[in-house]
This record gives C-alpha cells, structure tokens and sequence, in this order.
C-alpha cells in the first residue's frame, strides 16, 4: 500500500478541492470542473488532504475559531467540508483527516466544533452533540403582535460589519459556543451564505445606537422568509426586529427562524399555537485536549474540589487517561495521574469514568452530571455527581454559525 500523507493544500490544489466539495455537498448540480485556481471561490480557513500515491483522496477545511465559554472567549478549532469521492470511501479517509487534526489542534485549541452530516459517524471518534436548536415557522402575521416596538429599522450592508459586532457579542454573553467575528467572517458569512449568495441584513436603531440586527434570505421561490442570524441587545430589540418581518406579511407566506429554546418565542407572540416548533440537533463538539482544556475553563468561584477522572479516547492518546483536577478561587489544575491505561491500579482509583464525548457535553455545559449518569455516560457516586455539578453546572449552549 502506498504511504498516506496528509498535508496543507497550496493554490494549484484549489480546482481538485472544489471539485471533491462540489460533489460531496451539491451533486445534484451535474459534474463540475475548474480550469484553474482562479475560477475556484477562496475558502475561509485552512485546506487540507490526504495523498497517497501522489493522489489527492480526500480534502476538509480547518477554522481558526474564538468562542465564548463561560465569561472567557477560549481558542477553538473547527472541522468543515470534509469530501471524499465515492471511489475511495471507505478507505479511512475520514478517520486519518479527524485524527490528523486532532494532534494538529492539540497545542493550540482546547475545543473543536464541526456541523455533522451524519451524528454517528463523527461520535466514533469522540465528538459529541453541543447544543440543540429550536426551529421556528409561522405566517408572518403571527409576528404581528409585536408591532409597536420602539426603534427604527434599516437595511445595512457589508462595510456597517462594525456596528453590529458589539450587538453580536452582547447577545451571546451568556451563551457558551458565540463567535468571535472578524471582518471577513461578517462580510463572507453573515451578509452572504456559505454557497456565496447575498442575504438581506438590517438593524435596529434606538438613539443612534444599533441595538439589534437580523438577516436573511427569501427562498422557495419567494414563499418562505428564512432568517439566518438574529441578535438583540434586549427584549425591546428583539421585539422590532419581530415587527420587521411581521411586516412582510404581503410578500412571503412564512417565516422560519431558529432560536436557542421554545421560550424565547412563544413568550412574546399572541398566539403560540400559530407557530410551528421543532427541537432539531446542532453541531458537535470535541475536547482536543483534556488538560489544557480543563485548565483553560473558568470555575464558579465558591466551588472547591479535587477529582480524578479517567478519560477513555480511542483517537487521541493523550487523552486516553486518568486525569487528576484540583479547583479552587476559580482556577483549576490538571494532571496525568494515570499512566498507561493498562495501569488497573491507578485508575482504579479515578473519581469518575466517561469517555471524550460525556466529557465535551459538561465542559460546554450541555449536559449536566446527573444527566450524564442516568443515560450511563458517566461512572460516579452521588458524592461525586454532586462536585461535578458546581464544576461544571448546566448552561445556555448555543453555537450559530454553521460553517
């Protein structure tokens, strides 16, 4: 068998990259071919392949992500646009990308994220469900009830990326997984979709200070209104922005939006009924390394402990271990206590047993303990459970980028 290497994709590799994407996420478009780099898009992030025998088999994009978790924003990685033809699926491919990221990310990023085209395929290599979502749909008249908002709407476009920012990072404060943006991210994947397309965008504006901003695309053949990014500052924001496509109620027979959970809408429309509500699952999520990760994380002040877990991860052996963590005035300190994992003495000794996945669900504050415990994700006593909870309490996770 040929060597497989894996390494990062220069330009005259753009044509085949695109080429391998295009079909793996828009067949139904027909063959696809480039002439030369120049007539490929530029994609955001890092391109990288597999090789073997001087043949490209398999290409992803890594992202350079900061999130916010807790009241820090942390470095975190993400995996996109992972493609490979059907003639050399089943090979492995997907596997020798995952793990060649995994020690790629390991001195740099403590998370990874990525958007699944198949759950179970990426939980066999330690990655686990982040955050739920809550999608929306209704006839633009049942938004009717929020009309009398205060503030005034206007359309933005690419170059106002600015005005909004402080909106987005105020909106995400207290929820684990908001972006860290940058001009280009604004410009490439809020006023235009990931296929390049253009999306409508305004703001709301109180006293000169734009307070909040959504945007959107009309799709379906101009039936159906899908917005794609909302933010607010405050209750009032999100009411007006709820008016503005209330009042497209003339134009398109349904607007879908999506929300972290079923509250934030229902508590404000006048009939709830008139909307459609459906839990659907969002990205996943992967420690990439369980000591910087867990030393990276801010703990709630009063919570004091000292606990050995024992970590199982078959794709990351670093991980694959005991891990010993001390936590106290909100910091905390983590160790190999382990050994190799053959060291039945040692582990022995853990307070708690989970594999990488349980782990990433309490580190993003998914999932609690007890919840963990009770669907048989987590080895631990009720002493244990109970330290675990103020380590790792239960938060809004709410990733919204799709990338």
């Amino acid at each position: 068998m040929s060597e497989r290497t894996v390494r990062d994709l220069g330009d005259e590799h753009r044509p085949r990259f695109q080429e391998l994407v295009d079909y793996a996420f828009d067949a139904a478009r027909g063959p696809t071919s480039y002439d030369s780099p120049d007539e490929t898009p530029r994609m955001l992030g890092r391109t990288v392949g597999v090789f073997e025998a001087g043949d490209l088999k398999s290409v992803c994009i890594h992202h350079d992500f900061t999130a916010r978790l807790r009241e820090d924003w942390l470095p975190m990685a993400g995996l996109a646009a992972v493609a490979t033809p059907p003639e050399h699926r089943r090979e492995g491919l997907g596997r020798t990308l995952v793990e060649d990221a995994l020690q790629r990310w390991r001195g740099a990023s403590p998370l990874a994220a990525l958007w699944p085209f198949e759950y179970p395929y990426y939980r066999q290599f330690g990655w686990a469900l982040a955050n739920t979502a809550v999608r929306y749909a209704c006839p633009p008249a049942a938004l009717a009830p929020a009309r009398g908002a205060g503030g005034t709407a206007r359309r933005v476009g690419p170059r106002e990326w600015e005005q909004l920012q402080d909106v987005h990072e105020t909106h995400g404060a207290d929820r684990n997984l908001t972006l860290r943006r940058d001009g280009e991210w604004w410009r490439r994947r809020v006023f235009r979709s990931l296929g390049g397309g253009k999306r409508y965008v305004y703001a709301v504006e109180r006293e000169g200070r734009v307070d909040g901003y959504v945007a959107y695309t009309v799709e379906n053949g101009g039936s159906q209104l899908r917005v794609s990014d909302l933010a607010f500052r405050d209750r009032e924001a999100y009411r007006r922005l709820l008016e503005l496509l209330a009042d497209h109620d003339s134009q398109v027979e349904e607007v879908v939006l999506y929300r972290e959970d079923e509250r934030s809408l229902f508590s404000v429309v006048e009939d709830p009924a008139a909307v459609d509500c459906a839990v659907e699952p969002g990205p996943q999520v992967r420690v990439v390394d369980v000591e910087r990760a867990l030393e990276a994380l801010s703990y709630p002040d009063d919570a004091t402990a000292t606990l050995r877990l024992s970590v199982t991860d078959r794709h990351a052996a670093w991980n694959d271990d005991c891990f010993e963590l001390r936590v106290a005035d909100g910091t905390g300190e983590c160790r190999r206590v382990g050994g190799e994992r053959t060291d039945v003495d040692e582990n022995a000794d853990a307070d708690a047993s989970l594999d990488v996945g349980a782990l990433s669900q309490l580190y993003v504050g998914f999932r609690s303990a007890a919840e963990l415990r009770r669907a048989g994700d987590l080895g631990a006593d009720d002493g244990t459970v109970e330290a675990l909870a103020a380590l790792f309490p239960t938060e809004t996770v709410y990733l919204r980028e799709y990338f």
